[in-house]
C-alpha cells in the first residue's frame, strides 16, 4: 500500500462520506475447528518467526517522548552515521523532508515512494514511505518513525511488518510513549534485546486561560484546526476577509509538494496564518506559536466523534517548536475549550496489540484450502479477516474493507493472475473521490487485457471556457499519483512516467496559485451621517407665552 493514504487516528473517509458495505461474511456459522484448520494453513501464530531478518543480529532502540522532544533528530543522527540505512515515514512529505535533511548534512540520501523515485548517485541511505520497505534489504540503520501507528486500523500492519521483518544490525524507533505495550509485545516474540530512551517535551504547552472568540484577537503565528477540507477553506476565507492578511492551509487532499509550499508561506510568514486539519499531527516543522482548535470533534460515517486524547496531544504538541517559539500556547477558537482542556490532561490510551494484514502466502494457503483454481480474492481475503485467528494478546486484525472493495473491481477480470490482482488492489486509491475509482476501474481493465493507457484518457476534462475548480484540480492529481503508482508495477501498460510528473507539477502550480489567491477583505462600516437639512426660511426666535 502507499505510504500516502495517511489518517493518522485511523478514521479514513469513505465514498460520499460513508463506508463501503462490508462483505458479508459466509464463513460466520462455520466451526471453530475450522477456524484452527485455516490459521494453521497460514502459520498465522508464527508469523514473526517467516521473516528472514530472524536470521539476523538486531539491536533496538526506542525514543519515545511527546511531540517536539527532539526524538527524530536523535535517531536521524544515528542514521547519518551509518554505513547504510533508511528511513521508514507514514508520509511521502516527510519521507521528503528528511531526504533533503541528510542530503544537506553531506549523507547521500534517495527518497523512495511508491509513485516517486529520487535517486542521488552513489547513496546507501534512503528515506521511504513505510509500505516501500524492502524486508530483503540488508543495511546497517533503519529508523522507524511514528510508531504508534501500530495502533492504526487501516496501516498499522506495516508498521507491524517493519519491526518484525527489517534486516538492520541497528533499528531505531520513533513514537508516542503509548505505543511501548505493543512495540514490546512484539519484541518479546523475536526474543531481541532492546532499550528505551524516555525523552521530554522540550518547549512547554501552555493552555489559554479562555476560548479565543475574535478574529481581531489572533496572532501571528496562530494556527486553526479544523476536522475538513471545507471547514479549512472557510476559516481560510473568513480570516483573510477580516484581516487583509494572507492565510497557509493544509489537509490531507492536497497533493505533497503543495503542503510544502503552504507550510513555507507560514514559516517565512509570508502567510502569518495558519488553517489546518489534523495533517499538521505528523511531521512538518512549523514555527506555531498558538494552536487554537475550531473544533473538538470529527464526523466519521456521519456520526459525531469526540478527538481522543491522543489526537488532542498529537496536533496540540505542535504549537512552541523548540528553538522557534519556546512556549507553545493551545485553547480553543469560538468554540468551549472544556473538551480539549480535559483531554489534554487526560492520560491517553495506551497501545497494546499491533495490527495485521495477510501478505500473498497467506492467501495462497487459504486458496489452496479451497481448492478453487481461480479463487475470488476478495472472497479470500474475507476469509482471512474473519476466519484466520492471531494471537489475540499480541495481535488484531486490520481493517480490510478497503482492500475486499478494490479486490472486488480486479476480479471481474479472473483471467488476472491472483498475484497481480493482489498488487492491484494495494493500489492507494482514495475511495472517496469518484474520479480516482472510475480511473482505477480502467487501469485493472487495461492490464486485465495487456493494453497501453495514456495518462490524458484517464484525466478529468478541463473546459477551456469554464474556470477550474480546486475540486477538479485535486481529483486530477490522484489519477496522476494512481498512474505513476501503476508505472512502477506495470510499466508496459503505464509508460507515460515523465508526463505524468510533468502533469503533476503543472497541477500542483495551478492548486498553489488558487490557494494564494487572498479573499478580498470585507468592506468597513462607517459611522451613519445625519442628511442635510433642506433649505427653509428664517426661523423666528422662540418667545415665551406671557403668563
Amino acid at each position: 500500500m502507499n505510504g500516502d493514504r495517511i489518517f493518522p487516528f485511523g478514521n479514513r473517509p469513505r465514498p460520499g462520506g460513508q463506508r463501503p458495505a462490508p462483505h458479508a461474511s459466509p464463513f460466520s456459522n462455520r466451526s471453530v475447528r475450522l477456524q484452527k484448520k485455516l490459521s494453521a494453513a497460514t502459520r498465522i501464530l508464527e508469523f514473526h518467526s517467516l521473516f528472514a531478518a530472524r536470521a539476523s543480529k538486531r539491536h533496538f532502540t526506542l525514543f519515545l517522548g511527546p511531540t517536539n522532544s527532539g526524538k527524530t533528530f536523535q535517531a536521524l543522527k544515528m542514521l547519518a552515521d551509518a554505513r547504510s540505512g533508511s528511513y521508514l515515514a507514514p508520509l511521502r512529505l516527510l519521507a521528503l523532508e528528511v531526504a533533503d535533511t541528510l542530503n544537506s548534512w553531506g549523507v547521500p540520501c534517495h527518497m523512495v515512494t511508491g509513485e516517486e523515485r529520487i535517486e542521488v548517485e552513489g547513496a546507501m541511505h534512503s528515506a521511504r514511505t513505510i509500505e516501500m520497505l524492502s524486508t530483503h534489504l540488508r543495511q546497517e540503520v533503519c529508523v522507524i518513525d511514528e510508531a504508534q501507528m501500530l495502533g492504526d486500523v487501516e496501516r498499522g500492519w506495516a508498521w507491524t511488518q517493519a519491526i518484525l521483518g527489517v534486516q538492520a544490525e541497528q533499528v531505531c524507533i520513533i513514537g508516542a510513549p503509548e505505543a511501548r505495550p505493543a512495540i514490546e509485545n512484539l519484541l518479546r516474540l523475536t526474543q531481541e534485546p532492546f532499550e528505551v530512551v524516555h525523552l521530554e517535551r522540550l518547549a512547554p504547552l501552555q493552555p489559554l486561560a479562555a476560548p479565543i472568540t475574535q478574529f481581531r484577537a489572533l496572532e501571528p503565528g496562530t494556527a486553526l484546526v479544523a476536522f475538513s477540507r471545507a471547514a479549512v477553506l472557510g476559516l481560510k476565507e473568513s480570516l483573510e476577509q477580516r484581516t487583509g492578511a494572507q492565510v497557509a492551509v493544509l489537509y490531507g487532499a492536497l497533493p505533497p509538494e503543495v503542503r510544502r509550499q503552504q507550510a513555507e508561506l507560514f514559516a517565512s510568514g509570508e502567510a502569518p496564518y495558519l488553517a489546518a486539519t489534523d495533517a499538521i499531527g505528523m511531521g512538518l516543522n512549523l514555527p506555531i506559536r498558538t494552536l487554537l482548535f475550531a473544533q473538538d470533534h470529527k464526523f466519521i460515517d456521519r456520526r459525531k466523534h469526540p478527538l481522543t486524547p491522543m489526537e488532542v496531544r498529537q496536533i496540540a504538541g505542535r504549537a512552541g517548536r523548540y528553538g522557534k517559539n519556546e512556549v507553545g500556547f493551545v485553547g480553543t477558537f469560538r468554540i468551549p475549550d472544556t473538551h480539549i482542556l480535559a483531554a489534554l490532561h487526560a492520560t491517553p490510551h495506551r497501545i497494546h496489540r499491533a495490527h495485521l494484514a495477510p501478505n500473498f502466502d497467506h492467501l495462497l494457503a487459504l486458496a489452496n484450502q479451497e481448492g478453487h483454481k481461480k479463487p475470488s480474492l476478495a472472497r479470500l481475503l474475507t476469509l482471512f479477516a474473519h476466519a484466520v485467528k492471531p494471537d489475540p494478546d499480541v495481535y488484531e486484525m486490520a481493517s480490510l474493507e478497503d482492500q475486499i472493495f478494490l479486490a472486488q473491481i480486479t476480479d471481474r477480470y479472473p483471467a488476472l493472475a491472483m498475484e497481480i490482482r493482489f498488487i492491484l488492489a494495494n493500489a492507494p486509491v482514495p475511495l472517496r473521490a469518484l474520479t480516482a475509482v472510475l480511473a482505477f476501474e480502467r487501469m485493472v481493465r487495461t492490464v486485465a487485457q495487456n493494453h497501453q493507457l495514456l495518462l490524458e484518457e484517464l484525466l478529468p476534462p478541463f473546459a477551456s471556457h469554464l474556470p477550474i475548480s480546486l475540486d477538479l484540480l485535486e481529483s486530477a492529481t490522484r489519477v496522476v499519483d494512481l498512474y505513476c503508482w501503476l508505472h512502477f508495477r506495470f510499466p508496459d501498460q503505464f509508460p507515460e512516467l515523465a508526463t505524468a510528473q510533468n502533469r503533476r507539477k503543472e497541477l500542483n502550480r495551478e492548486i498553489s496559485k488558487r490557494l494564494r489567491q487572498t479573499a478580498q477583505p470585507l468592506p468597513q462600516p462607517t459611522a451613519p451621517t445625519r442628511p442635510p437639512r433642506p433649505p427653509t426660511a428664517r426661523r423666528r426666535p422662540h418667545r415665551r407665552p406671557p403668563r
